[in-house]
């Protein structure tokens, strides 16, 4: 009933190499920026919403991919907020709880200074700190979707390259 699966090996091998084959990016590494969709945001099946948001503020994804990180690699990837911010390790634990979504942001090509991206997105993401963005900037994606200082919906790069 719709369902397909492999019936010899040949089939398997078929089956694995269409949906396990590497695929070209659409990543431009350009004026862009990177979003990650934290795992409490996909386990709360805010994906699409997170998406649709980013899409209504003039932003587009140009790429999009799912990933895991192993505690090492999360630990490594927040090294910079080690000693800085309190709630390091339960960083960590929220990075590598479950899946992430990785997307490069980039403004619409009708938008202004497409170089300002950053800055731009990051001020749709809002404050770090969930209570201050739910107070003071209630329609940006951590005033909406943030739980809680760690469980903040996303992590946003601030770095322009």
């Amino acid at each position: 009933v719709g369902l397909a699966y492999p019936r010899t090996l040949d089939e398997a091998v078929k089956f694995a190499n269409y949906f396990l084959k590497q695929r070209p990016t659409t990543a431009t590494f350009e004026e862009c920026t990177c979003c990650i969709i934290k795992p409490h945001a996909i386990k709360e099946r805010l994906v699409g919403t997170i998406l649709e948001n980013v899409a209504s503020r003039g932003f587009v994804v140009s790429a999009i991919q799912t990933f895991s990180l192993e505690r090492a690699t999360a630990a490594e990837f927040l090294e910079v907020y080690d000693g800085v911010v309190p709630e390091y390790k339960e960083m960590v634990d929220e990075m590598c709880s479950g899946p992430l979504v990785a997307m490069e942001i980039r403004l619409k090509p009708t938008e202004p200074h497409p170089d300002e991206v950053v800055e731009k997105f990051r001020a749709h993401c809002g404050p770090w700190d969930v209570s201050m963005a739910k107070e003071l900037y209630s329609q940006t994606i951590r005033g909406l979707f943030g739980r809680d200082r760690i469980r903040n919906a996303i992590h946003c790069t601030d770095l322009p390259k």
